[in-house]
């Protein structure tokens, strides 16, 4: 045999040796091919044995020996390609040619030839295959050291791959069967990982990392075997359960080393298929209870369970997506069988395995669950229970009432990952509710990490977009989230933050904040009064949020309650309009009561003549008539009642009043978003017909406008906000309306740039002369047209003030001029075209004196289309 492994010289002489041997593989190869040529067996012999000489060294790395051995085995091709000519021309029979290569001194070029003639001998079919890969098998055992054995089994390997005699193959039947290719694998790959293992103990203890690397680079030569059985034809699944599998795992068990049997397994995993894997997952999984101390089981776990789960996500995907179809390609009994191992593993290895390896464990389980099972939150709950009871017993809390103990990064990354995994759109709402141990997991999450936990619900929730129709729900939800809604109780924000956050801090708030705004449009419900109650919970929970959330949450709230007053006010009409004609059919029936009982009488004395005559009315008709009137009766007047509508509980009065609180809770904080929403509930009041209410939100609108709004822009868009509400509110009394109005004016008047005076006091003008249809509009319609003449001269007077800079801006007067045009088109008396001939006159003066400015294009195209306007309505005789 041969002898012990050396030590591989470092370095450049490394370089050197690969360099020296290949030129004499080279060189030997090329006498060899001489030989071949002129038909010199023995010489081809000779140069073939001294050539292989070359790969008995042991001075060479596994890389460097791999290209070592590759360059031989293009020479041994050509070698065989040789002898199967001889053999065909009849020169040398095979058997001949396989005594005549064991003269051959060296053992390990003796191997190699004879494996070369070997697959020769069996392709020409002149003796059983199955004897010829016995002897080859059996002989290969000559060469023991570790690294020249494995290539040369690897050879064996390689040479022999096409000629094995499997079910179909050409070798079946006088050369064996399946049985004899399984067997000749088999006690190749037996062999092959004997001398693998083999490796780890040659040489000092000093050199054990340099021989670990050396195996892993080697491994690929003893998973190839089981590549090659995997392609086996007759490997069925019975053969597999009885035949292969359990030599497998038992050289996978004795073998006792920590580098082997982890990938000896994830090869067994990756190359033979799924219907043998779920065949005998209870043999495997026992296997891995059996492993050494060192190997890591749950990469071998995790393995299996990706393989099984990406099989039941690709019979999915066939099935069109269906659910059913990933669970019937995984039986239950698969996830109960690796529970079963996970729960072993952590009863015999307790205290040995990291808390981050159980709980990658735990998330592995559950990824195949989720992925097999989908629907089966029963089994996610199972592996969340399993988490609590390992969190609990590592991190024991000093008190029921305790906060428990934190988690290290590595640990806290994967109870997140874990959190996440059933956290998908799939899952649903109900789903989501339904981990019950959700909130005690994410308990043990550093805050940061519970917000991005929360997110991930958040998500799960708007990505089903299933409606939140259920009080309780929502409080649940709410409590699953509530790392997004307030902050970190040992960390609490000051009410007036003493440092500004940075742009990206209030970028990551601001995504946050608005997904959680987005569940405010979840909130739906046919009973106004559950809808009720659920905004009021939401407001609770956006309430506890601060400053920096309440911005974002509750203005959608602010607007759902809104939708909500419309929708009890119709109810509320309704029910008026039914009791309306209710106390109309009463008076109906009351009159209708009367005017039978005055005919009654008559009747009666009709009825007392005609007896008196003889001509009395059938008793049977008498008797008849009135019961089946009376039905009819009813039926028709059950037919025409409506449905009957219950009162809400909750008035849209109070869900005004509801919106009304959280506004004035924002109004200090935020002054402008809160004077906007002040604005659109006036609006939606007007609508509902309570002008009192209405009234209230435009006086409070202009309250944070005087006390909250001191920014110049700010302002001037809050006062375009106000005019167009007071022009879109229809049910102010006039008193009200003028008083609005007119303050409205006057702060436009008293904006601090007298460009942005000039335009918002001409805007005002509007106010008083509002709706344009004066026969169809009557409701809304605020006529005073001595109030607009005001406003425009005023804003003729603050322009005629700017005229002194030092650019005028004369686009003001274009811009006024507009304002005239419109309130003459709408039919106000009190703009005549002197008027509007006046201040054409004088913007033709100053554009006229104007030098050539920036901007002087665009003006002059502005008031030409201005005065085409007025030659079109012919407001201005020969312009």
């Amino acid at each position: 045999g041969e002898g012990a492994m050396a030590a591989a010289p470092d370095g450049d002489n490394q370089e050197q040796y690969l360099k020296e041997a290949t030129r004499k593989v080279k060189e030997q190869g090329f006498f060899m091919k001489r030989c071949m040529d002129s038909s010199d067996l023995k010489g081809a012999l000779n140069h073939a044995s001294d050539m292989l000489r070359e790969l008995r060294t042991g001075v060479l790395t596994p890389r460097n020996y791999y290209e070592l051995y590759m360059k031989t085995l293009d020479e041994l091709h050509h070698l065989q390609d040789f002898f199967s000519q001889l053999c065909k021309e009849g020169t040398k029979t095979a058997s001949e040619l396989y005594e005549q290569v064991q003269a051959c001194g060296d053992v390990l070029p003796r191997l190699y030839l004879l494996i070369t003639v070997g697959a020769v001998y069996v392709e020409t079919r002149q003796a059983p295959a199955k004897d010829i890969l016995n002897d080859l098998v059996e002989m290969a055992k000559g060469v023991q050291h570790p690294m020249r054995g494995l290539f040369l089994r690897n050879y064996l390997a390689h040479a022999c791959r096409d000629k094995l005699p499997d079910t179909g193959s050409k070798y079946e039947g006088s050369g064996g069967d399946v049985s004899h290719a399984v067997d000749f694998v088999l006690r190749n790959f037996s062999e092959t990982n004997r001398l693998w293992v083999r490796m780890q103990n040659q040489g000092p203890s000093k050199e054990r990392k340099r021989r670990e690397k050396e195996r892993q680079d080697l491994r690929i030569l003893v998973g190839t075997n089981l590549v090659r059985l995997s392609q086996l034809e007759g490997v069925d699944s019975r053969r597999y359960v009885d035949a292969v599998l359990p030599k497998l795992l038992e050289q996978v068990v004795n073998c006792k080393d920590a580098i082997a049997q982890p990938y000896l397994l994830d090869c067994i995993i990756q190359v033979f298929p799924d219907e043998f894997h779920l065949s005998t997952l209870d043999s495997f999984l026992e296997t891995c209870t059996q492993l050494k101390e060192k190997v890591n089981v749950r990469v071998i776990l995790e393995a299996m369970m990706k393989r099984l789960a990406a099989g039941a996500r690709d019979a999915s995907a066939e099935g069109g997506g269906d659910a059913a179809s990933a669970a019937a390609r995984t039986p239950p009994r698969a996830f109960a069988a690796f529970n079963d191992c996970v729960a072993k593993l952590l009863e015999e290895k307790k205290g040995s395995i990291d808390l981050a390896e159980l709980l990658r464990l735990q998330a592995a389980l559950l990824e195949f669950a989720l992925e097999c099972y989908p629907g089966r939150l029963d089994y996610v709950n199972h592996c969340f229970g399993t988490c609590a009871a390992v969190l609990d017993s590592a991190k024991p809390r000093p008190s029921p009432d305790a906060s428990p103990a934190s988690l290290d990064e590595a640990e806290a990354e994967q109870l997140e990952r874990l959190l996440d995994l059933p956290l998908a759109p799939a899952v649903g709402l109900a789903g989501v509710l339904e981990l019950s141990l959700f909130g005690q997991l994410v308990e043990y999450l550093p805050w940061k990490r519970r917000r991005d936990v929360s997110l991930g619900v958040v998500r799960a929730v708007l990505g089903a977009n299933e409606p939140l129709e259920a009080v309780d729900a929502v409080d649940k939800l709410f409590a699953m989230i509530g790392p997004l809604l307030r902050d970190a109780p040992e960390a609490p924000v000051p009410a007036e933050p003493t440092t500004k956050p940075t742009a990206a801090a209030d970028d990551e708030t601001a995504t946050e904040q608005l997904l959680v705004a987005k569940l405010s449009h979840l909130f739906r419900h046919d009973d106004t009064d559950t809808l009720f109650r659920i905004l009021g919970v939401a407001r609770r929970h956006f309430g506890q949020g601060g400053l920096t959330r309440i911005r974002y949450t509750l203005v959608p709230l602010v607007f759902r309650a809104l939708a909500l007053a419309r929708q009890v006010k119709a109810i509320e009409t309704k029910l008026a309009s039914q009791q309306q004609q209710q106390e109309q059919q009463q008076q109906q029936q009351s009159a209708d009561s009367a005017a039978d009982d005055d005919g009654a009488d008559g009747a009666t004395a009709a009825t007392e003549a005609d007896e008196g005559n003889g001509e009395s009315t059938s008793a049977e008709e008498a008797a008849a008539t009135p019961a089946a009137n009376e039905d009819e009766a009813a039926a028709a007047e059950k037919a025409d009642q409506p449905a009957r509508l219950e009162p809400p509980q909750y008035s849209s009065r109070k869900v005004f009043q509801f919106v009304h609180e959280i506004v004035t809770a924002m109004a200090g904080s935020f002054p402008s978003l809160s004077l906007n929403l002040f604005l659109q509930c006036a609006q939606e009041a007007d609508k509902c017909g309570f002008k009192a209410i209405a009234y209230e939100f435009v006086s409070q609108a202009f309250i944070i406008y005087e006390d909250e709004l001191p920014d110049s822009k700010a302002q001037l868009k809050a006062l375009h906000l106000m005019v167009g509400c007071l022009l879109l509110s229809a049910g102010f009394d006039d008193s009200d309306y003028d008083a609005l109005a007119t303050k409205t004016t006057q702060y436009a008047a008293k904006l601090l740039k007298k460009p942005d005076q000039c335009r918002m006091v001409a805007q005002c003008s509007l106010l008083f002369w509002a709706g344009d249809d004066p026969a169809t509009d009557d409701e809304r319609r605020r006529r005073d047209g001595r109030r607009v003449l005001e406003c425009l001269q005023r804003s003729l007077k603050i322009a005629d003030a700017c005229m002194t800079s030092s650019a005028p801006p004369i686009h003001l007067f274009v811009e006024i001029l507009d304002q005239y045009l419109a309130h003459f088109e709408k039919q106000n008396p009190m703009i005549t075209p002197k008027y509007i001939a006046g201040l054409v006159a004088l913007i033709n003066e100053h554009v006229e004196n104007m030098d050539r400015l920036d901007g002087r294009t665009d003006l002059e195209a502005h008031y030409r289309n201005t005065l085409a306007r007025i030659k079109a309505k012919n407001i201005i005789p020969n312009l």
